[in-house]
């Protein structure tokens, strides 16, 4: 559940017209006649590089090495005045659309230079906290939110980022009550209902977190981020059929949505379409703007059930460099090396994943197959000597 904002519809557009017009007109949600394009081959090498440095990453490194302001969009510097270049506007539409890519750190770099000349600019407000939000700022979502509610107390945006600061601290039900106020003064707040919905979702509660994401999907019909949600919380409720068609329609508002090909990816491992997974998930990882552990996880999982051990134990092994605390990715590359017949170096992973998380019992069961075999292996070796 990345996002916490739902943006104006103009924003969003970031596809050129020959894709657009190659869509055609957009299929309803139950309309499942379009076949989804299946790979030619199973595995498909993506360059490590790509995975770890991501679009958004090298884009800031140019603009650094260039001199400019970091979140600098190359097309719009070429084609509009520098003046128009930076309005507060047209940088709040930046900052959208860095945070549709998942380039939060974009986001947050372009909306704060908005708020630091207009601290009350509605446009950028909400991108802001949504991105201070993924970014784990919780003490500069605080202090925000304490001055939105002194300065501005009948603002929505103002008990939304109350709301988000609880939601950081896992407090959901203070987070609930904050984004029903932020609905009750402005009942078509985007950002409220979506926060409001993962409110209830993280508490396991679908019947309301799907009744949030319909809102949304009503009252916001040029958005796919609703219809991405409804298609996770159909996922985790095991509603596949549902989840499948929800997420394509998603996939059809917004095709350069890295998260919507890592859903999709996660419903055809479960469908046990292997090579479909693999396919959907090396699309994930290719357009994500900033390095994402989860994708490469599910990639690991995703060629192991494909039979390419090599390439799950590189993709275990990038998700681990992004996230050393990562027990999945341990364990991955744990069963991995079990698999390649190395138990002694799968031993030794088992032992870190279970440092971070004693509690996984698939690694513990693991775990003392893999003594077994040691001892085995070490048994034959000491025969033949």
């Amino acid at each position: 559940l990345r996002h916490l904002y739902a943006a104006k519809l103009a924003a969003v557009r970031t596809t050129s017209a020959t894709s657009q017009d190659s869509l055609g007109s957009l299929p309803t949600p139950s309309d499942t006649s379009q076949p989804v394009p299946r790979p030619e081959n199973v595995v498909a090498d993506v360059a490590p590089e790509s995975i770890w440095w991501g679009t958004g990453r090298k884009r800031r490194l140019r603009a650094a090495a260039a001199g400019k302001p970091a979140g600098v969009d190359e097309k719009l510097a070429s084609v509009l005045p520098a003046a128009l270049v930076r309005n507060g506007q047209t940088l709040a539409a930046q900052a959208t659309k860095f945070f549709y890519e998942g380039d939060y750190e974009s986001c947050y770099e372009v909306s704060k230079r908005v708020l630091e000349s207009d601290q009350f600019h509605l446009g950028a407000l909400p991108v802001h906290i949504a991105s201070l939000v993924m970014l784990n700022k919780k003490s500069v979502v605080f202090y925000v939110a304490h001055n939105l509610v002194n300065a501005q107390p009948n603002s929505s945006v103002a008990w939304f980022s109350v709301g988000c600061y609880y939601f950081m601290v896992k407090k959901y039900q203070q987070a609930r009550r904050f984004f029903n106020k932020a609905l009750a003064l402005e009942n078509a707040f985007a950002p409220a209902w979506i926060a409001y919905g993962h409110a209830f979702a993280l508490q396991k509660e679908s019947d309301q977190a799907l009744a949030a994401y319909r809102t949304a999907s009503r009252l916001f019909p040029g958005s796919h981020l609703p219809w991405l949600f409804i298609g996770v919380e159909y996922m985790r409720t095991n509603s596949l059929p549902l989840a499948q068609q929800c997420l394509e329609y998603a996939r059809t508002l917004m095709p350069t949505d890295p998260q919507i090909y890592n859903e999709l990816g996660v419903a055809a491992f479960q469908r046990r379409d292997y090579p479909e997974a693999v396919h959907l998930l090396q699309r994930a990882a290719e357009l994500s703007c900033v390095p994402d552990d989860t994708v490469c996880t599910n990639l690991g999982h995703a060629f192991l059930k494909a039979q390419a051990l090599d390439h799950a134990l590189e993709s275990f092994k990038q998700a681990r460099k992004m996230a050393p605390q990562n027990s999945s990715a341990l364990c991955g590359i744990a069963f991995t090396l079990q698999l390649s017949n190395k138990p002694c170096e799968a031993i030794d992973y088992y032992h870190r994943c279970l440092s971070i998380n004693r509690e996984d019992q698939f690694a513990i069961e693991m775990l003392n197959q893999a003594a077994q075999e040691a001892a085995t292996q070490m048994a034959i070796d000491m025969d033949l000597c």
